[in-house]
């Protein structure tokens, strides 16, 4: 076990190094990045780094729902703070930096907030101190992860570095661990690529080195495993960690097409542990698959044409269709079970027009949308069919 958690951490602090050394050179190297036509305003209009065009720029052509203005920075927001950005543009010219985007008095700046509270700049503008702090964060709630893993997982007696049979593996668990490193993989990107755009980074380098970070969060994961008797490196997990961080790129880039989609999971006690079902105690929600659903969530709002959205119902936006995996079975045999499919309403919380004055908030319910709510669902299983609210 020592063995195995001093080359845990020495790989961790390693890829954290190399990751912050990377980060940092953004300051000074061209921007990872590739033009879109979903793209930021002043890149279309200038090339001052600037919010605005020019005061000899005709304001009167803008169109607050054409794709060349209602740019990243602008998506998701209220059609009234796009309209309201337009009329601004005869103001003169404001830069889009750390500085301003802090003043959030600033009329011009706040309403190009994003719907999780940070700023899709065009080039990075780094704070080294919220940098720092990020991978301090990130440093901690890694070391507070391992040691709640090695309660949960790592009970068990080390052996030399293994791996498993591939086709074995992916038998088990009625495929619930793979969702579940798919699932862990986007989120920690998501995560990790917020707060590297909080840091100052560009909007196209914080989607890079979020997924970037959620391969690394998972990869030691593995690495760990990889030392253990019972368990092994699983490629099987490896591909589902590049697929849940691949879909966040994938998701980023084609927001039009994929940004109504959200991965979502909920979880209570199942009967299973409550019952001592389980082959071995999961001592954790983590281990807990039959208690664990999985779902992807579709916002139907965000498919609407424009015209339609004028139309709509305000508080009705934030609701759409929620659809959900789970198992049953599967405690006392991994490779036995029955699958479950769900379908039912979800709430996009991010939609609530609630606290939008504030970026910390915003910010929090984006995070909070990873929760699918207790809401009316219809459960399809082998076992028959079952209606109600579930969580």
């Amino acid at each position: 076990m020592k063995a195995e958690i001093k080359i845990y951490f020495i790989s961790t602090f390693i890829a954290l190094l190399l990751l912050a050394q990377s980060v940092c050179r953004t300051q000074t190297i061209a921007t990872i990045s590739t033009i879109r036509i979903d793209t930021t305003l002043h890149q279309v209009q200038n090339t001052s780094k600037t919010l605005y065009p020019s005061i000899d720029y005709d304001s009167s052509k803008d169109d607050p729902t054409d794709k060349n203005f209602a740019s990243l920075v602008l998506r998701e927001n209220q059609q009234e703070k796009l309209q309201q950005a337009s009329q601004e543009k005869t103001f003169e010219s404001i830069p889009l930096n750390l500085s301003n985007e802090k003043m959030n008095a600033s009329n011009n700046v706040y309403p190009l907030q994003m719907i999780d509270g940070t700023y899709w700049r065009d080039e990075t503008d780094l704070d080294y101190g919220r940098l720092f702090t990020t991978f301090g964060a990130i440093a901690a709630v890694d070391l507070i992860a391992y040691l709640y893993q090695r309660e949960v997982w790592y009970r068990e007696e080390t052996t030399g570095f293994h791996t498993l049979d591939f086709n074995n593996d992916m038998q088990k668990w009625q495929y619930m661990d793979k969702i579940g490193h798919f699932t862990d993989a986007y989120f920690v990107s998501d995560l990790s690529s917020k707060l590297y755009r909080w840091s100052g980074l560009s909007g196209n380098s914080s989607v890079w080195y979020g997924a970037l970070t959620g391969m690394i969060w998972t990869l030691q994961i593995e690495i760990s495993d990889g030392f253990m008797s019972e368990w092994g490196f699983s490629w099987g997990d490896m591909l589902a960690n590049t697929m849940g961080a691949g879909f966040f790129v994938l998701q980023q880039f084609n927001y039009d097409l994929l940004g109504g989609i959200q991965p979502k999971f909920s979880w209570h006690k199942s009967d299973a542990w409550k019952e001592d079902r389980y082959y071995r105690d999961p001592g954790g929600l983590i281990e807990d698959y039959e208690g664990i659903t999985f779902w992807l969530t579709v916002n139907i709002y965000h498919y609407f044409p424009e015209k339609l959205k004028k139309g709509y119902p305000a508080w009705l936006a934030p609701f759409g269709i929620a659809f959900g995996y789970g198992a049953e079975g599967i405690a006392g045999n991994p490779w036995g079970g029955r699958k479950e499919l769900f379908v039912g309403l979800d709430i996009d919380l991010r939609k609530i027009p609630i606290l939008d004055d504030s970026g910390f908030f915003r910010f929090l319910k984006s995070e909070l949308n990873f929760l699918r709510l207790p809401l009316p669902t219809i459960r399809i299983s082998p076992s028959g069919i079952w209606y109600g609210f579930y969580f």
